[in-house]
């Protein structure tokens, strides 16, 4: 069975609804952190909801199946559900590397740099690279760079804010799910408010957002090899970062878009109950409706397997020829002919007397008339009532007498 496809499917349903919503209600909107939990926990909750359905909404049906067992027939190894997961595999291993491949270029960069560590940051110089960015509580930066304290002030925003977390739960997402490309999407919106959270927080108190802004366009330039960390300068990121500095805020109310996501996580948990079959173990909320049991016959089965029926065994000679049933009757009882064998075991007949062939008055048969009756024809005469014995004939009285 694919349920592992089926499931890849409905949570990538899941996935681009969730954005779509974001996308239409509140991505422009400036309140970045309940932007940055929403994406967060969406997507979480994306992969979580095939796993649930309502229960007042399905209806349980038992199947009683009264036919033959089902024979698995051996499948070739080089099947449609093999080759797809083979594909799967192959795609997600390269991602996989990917992530492993931009680890050990950071590990390189730390390698023969300079270090310095303070509060539990570790600053580590990069000669003549003219970039800044940050990974966790690794902060790399060129020591020369212009205005050095606004870019430090900039990247540690995202190390207090944990924003590297974020970029690898999103890898993750998206070696699980490369053929979506809505993910694509998300990575570069999630990046995008990690950068609105810095340049806010940067701009609140030392430094005008009209110089900031002019800095970024000066210096929008810098290494961007390591995709796993917080550039300061993104070129690809820098006209939306400019539109949001100039960005009014948001009122208070536009909070309440965020309510819109009940009726949505309902509609996907209807949607998870009511158009999928799961073949998958799943958590059901409330009481399931009355089952309903259906009992299957395969009838197509056991006509197969009365064609399948090896050949009956060939007959002796002797039976080789069709007889027709006969009867055997004697006083009007008819016999199966196949009591014949058991007829001829029986005592000869006792001799007929010579004078009473010749009597016709009597009634009496003819020894040609005279049929032999089976063993439970002589059942039956059992049951018949004895005759009387003989009575002996009474003497002439003496004529004395």
């Amino acid at each position: 069975m694919m349920s592992w496809l089926y499931y890849l499917l409905e949570a990538n349903l899941y996935l681009i609804l969730f954005f779509g919503f974001y996308r239409l209600l509140l991505h422009k909107e400036t309140f970045y952190g309940l932007n940055r939990y929403y994406l967060i926990f969406s997507s979480i909750l994306a992969f979580i909801l095939p796993f649930y359905q309502l229960g007042f909404l399905k209806k349980e049906m038992v199947f009683n199946y009264t036919g033959y067992p089902q024979i698995e027939e051996s499948k070739s190894f080089l099947n449609l559900e093999n080759i797809l997961l083979l594909l799967y595999l192959a795609i997600s291993t390269v991602l996989i590397l990917k992530v492993f491949w931009g680890l050990r270029h950071i590990a390189k960069l730390m390698r023969n740099a300079r270090k310095n560590k303070e509060n539990g940051i570790t600053f580590i110089e990069i000669q003549n690279s003219k970039m800044a960015f940050s990974f966790f509580n690794l902060l790399f930066i060129d020591p020369d760079m212009n205005q050095k304290a606004t870019v430090l002030k900039h990247e540690m925003v995202h190390i207090k804010q944990k924003h590297s977390f974020d970029i690898l739960l999103f890898e993750l997402v998206q070696i699980s799910s490369w053929f979506n490309p809505i993910i694509y999407f998300i990575k570069n919106d999630i990046r995008l408010i990690h950068e609105y959270l810095a340049d806010d927080a940067t701009t609140r108190t030392d430094i005008a957002k009209y110089e900031y802004a002019l800095f970024l366009i000066q210096n929008s330039y810098g290494n961007q090899e390591v995709t796993l960390s917080n550039h300061f300068f993104t070129s690809s990121l820098l006209k939306n970062r400019i539109s949001m500095l100039n960005q009014k805020k948001s009122a208070k109310w536009a909070r309440l878009k965020l309510l819109f996501i009940l009726p949505l996580t309902g509609f996907m948990l209807c949607l998870s109950t009511m158009a999928f079959t799961k073949d998958y173990a799943t958590i059901q909320f409330g009481q399931k409706k009355e089952s309903l049991t259906i009992v299957l016959q395969d009838t197509t089965r056991k006509k197969a397997d009365k064609k399948r029926l090896p050949p009956p065994p060939p007959k002796e000679p002797n039976q080789s020829k069709s007889k027709k049933v006969k009867e055997i009757t004697i006083n009007e009882v008819p016999i199966a002919a196949n009591h014949k064998k058991e007829a001829r075991r029986l005592p000869p007949p006792p001799p007929v007397e010579p004078g009473a062939l010749k009597s016709k008055k009597s009634g009496a048969p003819k020894v040609d008339q005279i049929r032999f009756a089976s063993p439970i024809v002589k059942k039956d005469k059992k049951n018949l009532p004895v005759p009387p014995p003989p009575v002996e004939p009474k003497t002439k009285k003496s004529s004395g007498k």
